[in-house]
């Protein structure tokens, strides 16, 4: 345990000098800034933070312990890229869905695919791919507001290290440490009133290594074929909401991706509510959801069942408050 609070260390303190250097930065290249002179280049901060945690941990991992997960951390690299170039010159839909198609497909040409074992080697390569394409857009969608990607990524990823510490699953843990270090150096400066944001590099980023590492994971065992379902139970929240999104979008004939303020989040805020409490009321349902998966991996039990009665409640609750002001 020692080994990882050293690594969330690094990329936390690291992050929080790149982010303050990087908020200098912009102040003197309004490139680096949108319309409301906020910057936004957090995502590079959180990028380079993350990296400096997990060279640290290569010091007491076998260097070649990591090269199995070279090929995620090489194409989360690529996405990043991706998502930089359009916080600079924004690029249509169709080309954005198009780099996304292209690139989950190399991907998955060479990488892991979810290996459920009763279903064809086609069908679970289809399934890898929607869930990386979701996740990845998932959390660009939920980088609308001071404080909600940041923080709904922070507890998540802590949700992901207890789950793969518990299995033993170090090498994994190790990685979701300093990827915690990094977003919660993220979250002092992200949070209201915000003074840099991630972009839409630091989104696609997470959603993508979110997306890719939770599939390397291994979580269902003989005894408990259940726990499969960990990363569905963890990313709940970030996937409810994009529900919710889509379903409002459609029924105002607004194609799903495009941008419209339809978020849970937004709803909320337009009820009259102030932006902290929202916060701290996702954060909430994501910690309860959160906690559940982490439950989960020792099979259905009375404290899984709460917590999950629990998130289900929650959610329903926060989707009534915000369908009022749809």
């Amino acid at each position: 345990m020692k080994t990882y609070l050293t690594v969330f260390l690094v990329a936390f303190i690291s992050g929080y000098i790149l982010l303050r250097a990087l908020k200098v930065l912009s102040s003197k290249k309004s490139v680096f800034r949108n319309k409301d002179n906020i910057p936004i280049l957090g995502g590079v901060g959180l990028l380079l933070s993350f990296v400096l945690g997990l060279l640290y941990f290569s010091i007491y991992e076998n260097m070649l312990s990591l090269f199995e997960l070279t090929h995620i951390l090489i194409f989360s690299l690529v996405i990043f890229v991706t998502g930089l170039l359009d916080d600079f010159n924004e690029l249509s839909l169709y080309k954005k869905v198009f780099i996304q198609i292209s690139l989950i497909t190399i991907f998955l040409i060479n990488g892991k695919s979810i290996q459920i074992y009763f279903l064809p080697y086609w069908m679970n390569y289809l399934i890898s791919f929607l869930w990386i394409m979701g996740v990845t857009n998932v959390f660009n969608l939920l980088d609308i507001g001071d404080g909600l990607c940041g923080g709904v990524s922070l507890i998540i990823g802590l949700s992901f290290f207890a789950v793969l510490f518990i299995n033993g699953s170090f090498l994994l843990a190790g990685i979701f440490a300093g990827l915690c270090g990094a977003l919660f150096s993220f979250l002092i400066v992200n949070f209201p009133p915000a003074k840099i944001l991630m972009g839409n590099s630091g989104s696609h980023f997470l959603g993508f290594l979110f997306a890719t590492l939770s599939m390397h994971g291994d979580y269902a065992t003989l005894d408990n074929p259940f726990s499969v379902l960990i990363p569905l139970v963890i990313l709940a929240f970030p996937l409810i909401d994009t529900a919710y999104l889509i379903i409002v979008r459609v029924k105002k004939g607004i194609v799903p991706l495009r941008k419209s303020n339809d978020h849970i989040f937004l709803h909320l805020l337009s009820s009259g509510k102030r932006i902290k409490p929202v916060l701290f009321d996702i954060y909430l349902v994501v910690l309860l959801w959160g906690i559940g998966g982490v439950f989960l991996v020792f099979g259905i039990n009375v404290f899984f069942s709460i917590l999950i009665f629990l998130a289900v409640s929650f959610s329903i609750r926060l989707i009534l408050a915000a369908r009022n002001f749809s």
